[in-house]
């Protein structure tokens, strides 16, 4: 009989902090190289070191994952468990502050339509982090300041005051969004799921203690 890849996968302490070690031990090498995609999916690299960096975390991965899942993978996506491995370390790494690795394996997961759960701290506490926005708050208040602005100043084309104003309001807003409005996420390195009123993070199962914040 075929063997069924399973949806739900609960990683033990010894599996999470080799992955742990292989993740911080490959980052700056990952960190070092840039990449490309292919019109075939694969990801061509501008040095050697970040492949080899990937090659060796995907192998940790192997380890843990069953085959049957890898491959499940591998086919829904339909580039292959090597080539979907890739692609999910290039959806990571540049917003790697936000998105924990494996939070980013079970994101590119659901995309394929497996529930890949991954509660590897049940049992555990994790501390709640409150994170304020970062330059995104600014960058889209000043959008909205210049699209108000440009809508002013064609309804009033000689009025440019007002419509400089109604721009610096935008800047404005979107630093009162930035220094009032703050996210709980889990602070485990791995995970950074939204945490949200939740007292158990749904992503790696930990309990969740009382927040502290962090400035981006």
């Amino acid at each position: 009989m075929p063997t069924t890849a399973p949806t739900t996968l609960v990683i033990g302490p010894d599996q999470i902090t080799r992955i742990a070690r292989a993740v911080e031990d490959l980052t700056p090498w990952l960190v070092r190289g840039r990449f490309r995609m292919l019109e075939n999916g694969n990801l061509e690299f501008s040095d050697t070191e970040p492949a080899e960096a990937i090659r060796l975390l995907r192998g940790e991965l192997e380890d843990v994952l069953p085959d049957a899942l890898r491959e499940r993978l591998g086919q829904r996506s339909g580039l292959g468990w090597n080539v979907w491995f890739g692609h999910v370390v290039g959806y990571w790494l540049p917003q790697r502050r936000w998105v924990g690795f494996l939070r980013a394996l079970v994101d590119r997961a659901e995309l394929h339509g497996i529930d890949l759960q991954l509660h590897w701290n049940q049992g555990r506490t994790a501390p709640v982090e409150r994170r304020r926005p970062g330059n995104e708050a600014l960058v889209g208040g000043g959008v909205l300041g210049i699209v108000g602005g440009l809508a002013i100043s064609r309804m009033y084309p000689a009025d440019p005051v007002l419509a400089l104003l109604v721009f610096g309001l935008g800047v404005v807003l979107g630093r009162i969004w930035q220094r009032t409005v703050t996210r709980r996420i889990c602070g485990d390195r791995l995970c950074r799921a939204p945490a949200a009123r939740r007292t158990t993070c749904r992503s790696c199962g930990a309990t969740l203690d009382a927040p502290r914040l962090t400035d981006v």
